[in-house]
């Protein structure tokens, strides 16, 4: 389960981003402040839904042992809201209750850019987040919207709401094909670099094979029950456990667009 916080101050809008995330100070329930970026579902495209996708590939990247910043369920009291200042609180419907919030890393981690490089300590993580994305069929981490924080040799991969689509066409991930996407310019920050670069193909394999049918169930039960739309959650744990299945051939795919 996800740990919730309760905003207790509004520092700063983001200023960017397709979903209008703003940052806030939120309080767990032992009084410890943490800083989030948040979004709200009325600024995604399927909603509710698109923040129940966040977490269960924050819980899937989790088990994974992939760089993400630590993830939350930020409450947002009804009265706290009237604080925000109005050309941030039109964003947003007053139905928005619950925020989906991970730790600021910012200024200290900025954007991964066109000019940065992969250097030999960071091509595993790299090639584990390249099939991360190609497996859940994530296609926002791309030139120009890296969705990847960088500092020094470590990385942090954020936003994740555009993940198992249901309407994507095409092979599925594990069929012959299913990776092509991911060879055109510019469609995955790191798949030009990994290109015929050494890869412990071994233990990506080995990471998703290990993944147990209560794993998965846990990411579903770590959506609140404001976001649950039980149909849609079944569906994405599905597709992850039928990616777990057919591992074998997803990283047949993965091989094939590395060569």
């Amino acid at each position: 389960m996800l740990t919730e916080l309760e905003a207790i101050q509004y520092v700063r809008d983001v200023g960017s981003g397709r979903t209008k995330p703003i940052i806030v100070a939120g309080e767990d329930p032992h009084q410890n402040v943490v800083e989030v970026v948040i979004k709200f579902s009325s600024a995604c495209d399927l909603g509710t839904n698109s923040l129940a996708v966040e977490v269960i590939a924050a819980c899937l990247a989790g088990d994974l042992g992939l760089p993400i910043p630590e993830p939350f369920v930020v409450r947002i009291p009804d009265d706290w809201r009237d604080s925000l200042p109005p050309d941030v609180r039109v964003r947003f419907s007053e139905f928005d209750n619950l925020a989906f919030g991970s730790k600021l890393l910012w200024p200290q981690w900025p954007a991964w850019a066109s000019g940065n490089r992969l250097t030999p300590p960071m091509v595993q993580t790299a090639a584990e987040i390249l099939a991360f994305d190609g497996f859940i069929e994530n296609v926002d981490r791309r030139d120009g919207n890296p969705n990847c924080l960088v500092n020094g040799e470590q990385l942090r991969i954020i936003d994740h709401e555009l993940a198992f689509p249901a309407m994507l066409l095409g092979p599925k991930p594990w069929q012959p094909g299913g990776l092509q996407s991911f060879t055109e310019h510019g469609r995955h920050i790191f798949r030009k670099e990994l290109v015929a670069r050494p890869i412990d193909g071994a233990t990506i394999r080995q990471k998703w094979s290990l993944l147990q049918d209560h794993h998965i169930e846990s990411y579903g039960a770590a959506v609140p029950d404001e976001w649950r739309d039980e149909e849609f959650v079944t569906r994405i744990l599905t597709k992850v456990r039928d990616i777990r299945e057919n591992i074998d051939d997803c990283m047949t795919e993965l091989d094939r667009i590395l060569q």
